[in-house]
């Protein structure tokens, strides 16, 4: 008989900003699913965008993509990586609420 695996709740997770060259910026989460922190976001960012493309979602960073913020320039950066998935959420909210990102628009 087959087990099930089970899944783990100690995996470490990547808290990122990415800041376009206008200066408006976003602070996510992201799982360390790539051998690389950086890879880890970039691959996050091309979701990220892929998602303002072709989805109807009215968040922040979705809207300021599809009028314009596409087109421009953006640097990413890790922040944190966190172990564990309640430590690495908790930690993230924090952060936004302290530092008050403007293109977030959860945890305000």
């Amino acid at each position: 008989m087959a087990r099930t695996r089970k899944i783990r709740s100690d995996c470490n997770y990547i808290i990122y900003e990415m800041v376009s060259e206008q200066g408006e910026n976003y602070v996510g989460l992201t799982r360390k699913a790539q051998s690389n922190e950086n890879k880890a976001v970039l691959e996050r960012w091309r979701k990220h965008r892929s998602r303002a493309r072709c989805e109807h979602r009215l968040w922040a960073l979705y809207v300021y993509l599809k009028t314009g913020g596409l087109e421009l320039n953006w640097t990413h950066r890790v922040i944190a990586v966190i172990r564990g998935r309640a430590e690495a959420y908790a930690w993230e909210r924090e952060y936004v609420k302290q530092h008050r990102p403007s293109l977030n628009d959860q945890y305000l």
